[in-house]
């Protein structure tokens, strides 16, 4: 995690994991350390950098998730050092620490469990969210396990002594847990890189809308399947009217501003099945699966009148010119043609005076 720091050092998940690392490693080494010296300031130390490190470790989830990160996480550090001094003060014995510190530690993974969660919007819905999901419920399986045996060794019910099954609890599941866990993070990174690409290929920066290829392909693919099931597809081809004058009289910035409305509206009138792209400058094309020649009518004096609602700073009156044609179900047309006639549509509707549709 610290070299992915280091390549993409703005990101706020791995500046956090990176931390935790570091963190839980120093931990580790006191505790190695420790393993001779028997010394409560060096366990409370590395116990210490071990509860930093899994602060860290759910801050870089919710930062991950664009969540800040929660300042009372500290008190929880703070208060488990309290409460382990003073058991050491009073002379506690190491399951009663275990139990402390397992208890902490508990609480501290289920933060993180919690964080992904709300980020994920419930139940894992990929393989990554599923890996990072498990590991921290494997981890958290471990830690109630610890806390079961040493509470009855406490009791008597156990030996002292440790059988095999508590070294698995207290070492394998641990190790096999936090393993799990870092490289389900990296992937769950990787993950979403390779989504925002994704995204960045398919979309236009300015309109959040498909952008000229993704929408042409998408048209093509919907065209081939229009023609082969014998359905009906309806394409509408877009222009804002007068635009040159919002970008003379307010500036380009405003003009960008006025693209990016006129995009949200279409956007929120068509259908979900439907596709909503920028083909280029002020011009948008809309792919309207099983709309009837009939239904089209209907289509473009929708979006017409919804534009037609909106107001530039409040005042401007904003319009659109809509052309669309539709594929019947005997017809076999290229994509090309397809477009040719609803831009010829466009052309007719902006004849008649603009500020309306042509089918």
């Amino acid at each position: 995690m610290a070299g992915v720091f280091y390549t993409t050092p703005s990101e706020k998940c791995t500046k956090y994991w990176a931390l935790s690392g570091a963190w839980i490693a120093f931990g580790i080494l006191i505790a190695i350390v420790n393993n001779r010296l028997h010394r409560p300031a060096f366990i409370l130390n590395g116990t210490g950098a071990v509860m930093i490190g899994l602060i860290f470790q759910w801050y870089g989830i919710r930062a991950f998730y664009k969540r800040p990160p929660q300042k009372w996480g500290w008190l929880i550090c703070v208060a488990f050092v309290a409460v382990l001094a003073l058991l050491f003060m009073l002379g506690a014995n190491f399951q009663q620490r275990a139990i402390l510190v397992s208890c902490t530690v508990l609480i501290l993974l289920g933060l993180s469990l919690h964080a992904i969660w709300r980020g994920q919007k419930g139940w894992p819905k990929t393989f990554v969210q599923t890996l990072v999901f498990g590991a921290i419920v494997l981890l958290m399986t471990g830690n109630v396990l610890r806390i079961a045996i040493a509470s009855l060794q406490l009791v008597g019910t156990l030996p002292m002594e440790r059988s095999s099954f508590e070294i698995v609890v207290a070492y394998m599941i641990p190790t096999v847990g936090t393993v799990l866990f870092s490289i389900g993070l990296l992937l769950l990174y990787f993950e979403r890189t390779v989504e925002e690409n994704r995204h960045l290929a398919t979309h236009d920066e300015l309109s959040k809308l498909l952008n000229r290829r993704a929408i042409v392909s998408a048209g093509e693919y919907s065209l081939a399947s229009a023609t082969r099931l014998g359905h009906e597809l309806t394409i509408a081809f877009i222009d804002i009217d007068m635009f040159k004058y919002f970008n003379d009289k307010f500036g380009h910035a405003a003009g960008d501003t006025v693209i990016q409305e006129v995009a949200a509206i279409l956007q929120q009138t068509c259908r979900t099945i439907d596709l909503v792209g920028r083909y280029g400058g002020e011009e948008f094309l809309i792919i309207l699966p099983g709309v009837s020649r009939d239904d089209a009518a209907l289509v473009g004096q929708r979006l017409v009148d919804a534009v037609r609602q909106y107001r530039f700073l409040g005042t401007h009156p904003v319009t659109i010119s809509a052309g669309l044609t539709t594929l019947p179900k005997t017809e076999v047309c290229s994509w090309d043609n397809l477009v040719r006639r609803a831009d010829a549509a466009l052309y007719e509707a902006k004849g008649l005076g603009r500020n309306r549709y042509a089918a």
